[in-house]
């Protein structure tokens, strides 16, 4: 198989609970959760839009724990496998100590049922999130607004540079340069 996101005849997986030995045979994807997504919780499509939920949203800034770990306008991802489970993903950047078991504590890694491989987590398919008449998926509105939804387990996202791409106001940011490239003038 290619490098890429698994394609839908690809996406096909065994696994047992490691506790009772149950079977499973199905697809498997990546979900995400934005930090503060639940704003939704309290809606619907047709009660309050995407941008006026991102608004919204954008007023609860900032994400003060995340921003201590990884940088000013930083806001985290948290991580699911879904399917017929939904777990928690392995190979996350966890915010919280709580967040010790996913995916492989309860299930045995996931194999392809013809070819035997076993699942690689990073190229599981992303879901989209939307907020749109028939599809209101939990922090839909930020996917639906921006255009922009993660990489697979993609531990941050850094709002400003998101809402400025997609030309919408948003909170101030700067671009952060980490340093010139050897040989380069980039970031100079």
């Amino acid at each position: 198989m290619s490098a890429t996101t698994y394609t839908t005849e690809q996406n096909l997986w065994t696994w047992k609970v490691r506790r009772t030995n149950h079977r499973f045979k199905c697809p498997l994807f990546l979900t995400w959760e934005i930090w503060n997504d639940p704003i939704t919780d309290n809606y619907t499509p047709d009660e309050a839009t995407a941008e006026e939920l991102l608004a919204q949203w954008t007023k609860s800034l900032p994400d003060e724990r995340t921003e201590a770990l990884f940088g000013p306008g930083a806001v985290g991802i948290s991580w699911f496998v879904t399917g017929k489970p939904f777990e928690a993903a392995p190979f996350q950047m966890r915010r919280y100590q709580a967040d010790e078991e996913d995916f492989l504590t309860h299930y045995t890694w996931p194999e392809h049922p013809v070819t035997g491989e076993r699942l690689n987590f990073n190229r599981l398919p992303v879901e989209d999130k939307l907020w749109r008449d028939g599809r209101a998926n939990k922090g839909g509105f930020f996917q639906e607004a921006t255009g922009w939804r993660p990489a697979a387990l993609q531990p941050v996202v850094w709002v400003g540079a998101v809402l400025d791409a997609a030309a919408l106001d948003g909170p101030q940011w700067q671009p952060r340069y980490w340093g010139p490239v050897r040989g380069s003038s980039y970031g100079q």
